[in-house]
């Protein structure tokens, strides 16, 4: 994927999630299944793995230095990221923390040359390019998963 397509994806998710800012309380909280993950935990796990990417993989890419080796607890901080978000933030914090996160991320990914996409990411088989289109798809399936959980609420409930 190229720079430009890149930004143009993660950038899109703000507009996105500010448009969250008028679903019921009642649904913001609801599982999406027994034993699974809300509205509100998603939009927590954001905000947790962009600022990871923030203070832990953008730096080394900036300055083209290898990504530190580290063992990487992602249940660990998926956890944290739901316990954050039922934490007693309020909806619109919790969107405008996210709204905050990403639009760092995009300035540090301006900050890439184009041509970098192209490289191959350090330590791995892909490029940076593709590394962020994963990202990417990860996003994507979040959001699916959410505008379905809406969806089937307002059908039953003929709320939003």
């Amino acid at each position: 994927m190229r720079k430009e397509e890149i930004i143009e994806e993660k950038s899109s998710f703000i507009d996105w999630a500010n448009s969250l800012a008028r679903m019921d309380e009642e649904i913001w909280f609801l599982p999406f299944r027994e034993g699974s993950w809300g509205t509100a935990d998603v939009v927590s796990h954001f905000i947790t793995w962009d600022r990871f990417i923030i203070s832990r993989r953008m730096p080394a890419l900036l300055s083209k230095e290898k990504i530190p080796s580290e063992k990487i607890d992602a249940d660990a901080m998926n956890m944290e990221a739901g316990h954050y978000a039922r934490s007693g933030i309020s909806k619109n914090v919790l969107i405008s923390e996210f709204a905050e996160a990403r639009e760092e991320l995009l300035s540090l990914l301006e900050k890439l040359e184009p041509e970098r996409f192209q490289e191959l990411y350090p330590g791995r088989d892909i490029t940076i390019g593709q590394y962020f289109s994963g990202l990417i798809e990860h996003d994507h399936k979040h959001k699916k998963e959410i505008e379905n959980h809406w969806a089937r609420y307002a059908k039953q409930t003929g709320r939003q």
